[in-house]
């Protein structure tokens, strides 16, 4: 009878601590991911990764920077700030030429080989934000942000009612 008792208080005190994880993520999802910074009117999708280019001659691209992409619907422009709320890119909407959104997926080998081959059934996608703009100069630059699985799609709508452009989208099939 103890025993059952005993199991019973443990069973409890692993769902209050599963629930209570449970809602720590969604408070600081629903932080991270929230319209509103310092009372402006802004669009933030966390979990984004800014994918710097290679220069010329350069073999390999640098790490990709984690962070948090921006619409500011003030200052009429896109950011992405650093995981230290530095800004790694400000682009201003009147600059924007096109955007791309593109969906890619891969097969799930290294899954495939380590732990079932059942994984060769499945597919990883990836989501990307390429926005292609005119620097001061006049001259042609894009970025490209990959964006987090949970939000992708509100950061293309949220691109689109920002700016007033079509982001183009490439799907995978």
């Amino acid at each position: 009878m103890k025993s059952d008792s005993l199991l019973i208080l443990i069973w409890c005190l692993v769902l209050a601590t599963a629930s209570f994880a449970q809602k720590s993520n969604l408070v600081a999802d629903s932080e991270t991911n929230s319209g509103s910074v310092a009372g402006s009117t802004a669009n933030k999708f966390g979990h984004a990764e800014y994918m710097k280019a290679t220069s010329a001659g350069q073999k390999r691209a640098e790490p990709a920077v984690k962070g948090t992409l921006l619409f500011d619907g003030e200052q009429k422009a896109v950011d992405f700030l650093d995981s230290k709320r530095a800004s790694a890119f400000s682009i201003k909407y009147d600059s924007i030429k096109t955007m791309l959104y593109e969906e890619a997926d891969k097969p799930r080998y290294a899954e495939a080989v380590l732990i079932s081959p059942l994984f060769l059934l499945s597919h990883s996608k990836k989501h990307y934000l390429t926005i292609q703009y005119t620097d001061g100069s006049g001259a042609g630059q894009f970025v490209i942000v990959h964006l987090d699985k949970k939000n992708a799609r509100d950061a293309v709508a949220a691109a689109e009612a920002a700016t007033g452009k079509k982001v183009e989208r490439v799907e995978a099939k």
